[in-house]
């Protein structure tokens, strides 16, 4: 039996704007920038993002084009996140021919969340619990003003703490390597799905508070099964919304 070739493929350098287009896009997309924010100046992205000017500059058109910022030119200008557009009837199609796409997200999510929420269990920092415990707090607030009114800020509002929130599990893990990838395996979740969620259910903030406390009490186990149920449940969620 002859060995499996390695598969290897050219290797493609990658331009410095597409490196900050990622970066920037991944931010916006995990909601840590809302829309109706203003994003770091050119020369604070510059800074932060150690490239010059110019590559900033290359990167914000082709986030302005893809309608994810608006720039506005000139004394007092700048750059403000905007609301992406999307035709929920047609996501919902879209996501029906691809159910794999979507499997995978939530595959992909199962497998890192609760690695993360098994090691913060073990880590976990008195700051790390005070900030989840903040953030749950805001979710409580969050998803009480969104079911009073279902406007896309409120739903987006609540979405953001969430991802901070289980951003915080994974930052609590104290493992730079898995927190990107409980970034991405959230990111890869949103960019199929995060496009049908109109409103809020009532169940929304379901699981958060007994993964917490099973974190705090240093329950590794009970926290991974926690959090992996509180993932299945939005798989299922999302399920039934794709038979409608």
């Amino acid at each position: 039996m002859t060995a499996a070739k390695p598969a290897l493929v050219p290797v493609r350098q990658i331009p410095a704007h597409e490196l900050v287009v990622d970066q920037m896009r991944r931010a916006l997309e995990l909601g840590q920038f809302r829309p109706g924010d203003r994003l770091p100046t050119e020369r604070e992205l510059s800074e932060m993002l150690d490239v010059s000017r110019t590559t900033v500059r290359t990167a914000v058109a082709v986030l302005e084009r893809e309608g994810l910022i608006a720039v506005r030119r000139g004394r007092g200008g700048g750059f403000t996140v905007q609301a992406p557009e999307y035709d929920p009837v047609e996501m919902r199609r879209e996501m029906r021919r691809n159910k794999r796409a979507v499997r995978d997200a939530f595959d992909y999510r199962v497998v890192v969340e609760t690695g993360a929420t098994r090691l913060a269990a073990e880590r976990r920092r008195a700051a790390d619990l005070n900030d989840l415990h903040k953030l749950l707090n805001g979710m409580d607030e969050a998803l009480k003003t969104a079911l009073d009114d279902q406007s896309p800020k409120h739903t987006t509002d609540f979405q953001t703490l969430d991802s901070a929130f289980h951003l915080g599990i994974a930052q609590a893990a104290q493992n730079d390597r898995l927190l990107d990838a409980v970034a991405d395996a959230r990111r890869r979740m949103w960019l199929p799905v995060g496009a049908i969620f109109g409103r809020l259910e009532p169940n929304a903030n379901d699981y958060h508070e007994s993964i917490l406390e099973a974190i705090e009490n240093r329950e590794p186990e009970l926290a991974a099964a926690r959090m992996e149920a509180h993932i299945n449940d939005t798989r299922h969620t999302i399920e039934s919304w794709l038979k409608r």
